[in-house]
């Protein structure tokens, strides 16, 4: 009765803002979706009780996205279809129908472990982040032998990142993303702050110092704070002052350093008024771009792929790519080459269009309703992946997470150690 009622609100003022928008009331359909994102997260975090009820996220993120959209101040957009209009209506329509339809009861929290037991797992826990960092750095290590530099300290070099690739070991050169969320957990396992913590939370930040890429800076700390988050951490606003200053600051340097000219941004952002500063922007085109290159897709496609844009992933880690013939390579469709972002939605439309947006929607939700059952859980590593499943919801208007090879590299390790801490902590058990 509840998800019916919350449904039928969200498509009203779905309706009322696409009417709005396509009678040229540009800012009042913004206002109605951007109102219909908070208010489907506050009613959402309400029912469930926590900061980051994944519905509400999904929320804020795609829909919150598309009411930045929708405001079109850059030349580079263009009227949406109805296919691009029904597909984020689908999406959030069907996620949120089998995030409840297939809601489970939560599991209770696990049993306390005597004190002995505990000082073991987070012995265990700084073995497992020593072992990341470790593999981290040796990849990194060997990048930079190979290609002979280092992206930081290179001179009027744009792409320096993107060319720091050796092709398979860079999954394992950028593992240090999972580093922080794993110290959140250590943190609130060991009720202190401790040098051990200092270190490795510094390492793990100066390697996406060291890449330029503001992208691996963001998500680990963005993962830091949301498992901080889900474990029940009280955030102390002068700490997370710091953090976002820390944060605002390299962002700032690597865009420095990423030979980024003020002026050769706004050229591609083409925006309508050029007397907008860039650190407005900026951010607005990294969100509303997304979305024009969604509806792109759906104004130029002629021939779906069937699956294999989804199934990228799996034919890429297994290495099957290099013993089948199969299509891997597809055009994107694109607003400009450099804004190559595309929204969570672009390969499941790519696959089977409308068809597709809602079965990758529902499966989505699917997924978050059991992940929702386990966020009391005392594997640290299944609340990793909760925490990265919890990002990719906000980021919803990004990129396509879901058959990114590098995700699903991520979610394959995370589960990895969740097995082992599970088996090990069963061994313990046992032994009793």
């Amino acid at each position: 009765m509840r998800t019916g009622k919350i449904l039928g609100a969200y498509s009203l003022v779905y309706f009322l803002a696409f009417l709005a928008k396509v009678k040229h009331f540009t800012l009042l359909s913004s206002l109605l979706f951007l109102f219909l994102a908070v208010f489907l997260y506050v009613v959402e975090k309400k029912e469930e009780k926590t900061t980051l009820p994944l519905s509400g996220i999904f929320a804020l993120g795609l829909l919150g996205g598309e009411g930045i959209s929708v405001l079109q101040l850059s030349t580079l957009s263009s009227s949406w279809t109805n296919s691009t209009w029904l597909s984020f209506y689908f999406c959030y329509f069907f996620f949120y129908f089998f995030y409840n339809l297939f809601a489970v009861r939560k599991q209770e929290p696990e049993q306390k472990d005597s004190k002995m037991s505990q000082e073991g797992d987070a012995r265990f826990l700084k073995t497992c982040v020593m072992t990341l960092l470790s593999i981290s750095y040796v990849s990194f290590l060997i990048e930079a032998i190979v290609l002979g530099y280092v992206p930081l300290f290179t001179e009027h070099t744009p792409h320096a990142y993107s060319a720091f690739h050796l092709k398979g070991l860079h999954y394992f050169t950028t593992l240090f993303v999972l580093v922080p969320m794993l110290l959140g957990y250590l943190v609130k396992m060991e009720k202190k702050i401790t040098l051990f913590d200092f270190l490795t939370f510094f390492l793990s930040l100066l390697l996406p110092i060291l890449l330029v890429s503001r992208f691996q800076l963001i998500f680990s700390i963005v993962l830091f704070l949301f498992v901080l988050l889900l474990t029940g951490y009280r955030l102390h606003w002068k700490k997370l002052f710091l953090l976002f200053l820390f944060l605002g600051v390299t962002y700032l340097i690597l865009t420095i350093e990423r030979a980024h000219s003020v002026s050769y941004l706004l050229d591609i952002f083409a925006m309508k008024n050029k007397n907008i500063p860039i650190l407005f922007v900026q951010p607005y085109m990294y969100i509303a771009n997304n979305y024009e290159n969604f509806n792109l897709l759906t104004k130029n496609l002629e021939v779906h792929s069937y699956g294999f844009k989804m199934a990228y992933p799996f034919f890429t880690l297994t290495g099957l790519k290099f013993f089948l013939d199969i299509p891997l390579s597809y055009p994107l469709y694109l607003t400009k080459e450099e804004l190559s972002t595309l929204t969570i939605l672009y390969d499941a439309y790519y696959d089977f269009g409308l068809f597709g947006v809602v079965l990758f929607s529902s499966v989505l939700g699917g997924i978050a309703a059991w992940l929702k059952s386990c966020n009391k859980s005392e594997n640290p590593f299944i609340m990793a992946i909760l925490a990265q499943f919890t990002f990719y919801l906000f980021f919803s208007f990004f990129t396509t997470w879901f058959s990114n090879a590098s995700v699903i590299f991520y979610f394959g390790i995370t589960l990895f150690f969740a097995l082992f801490w599970r088996l090990r902590r069963n061994g313990k058990n046992k032994e009793r």
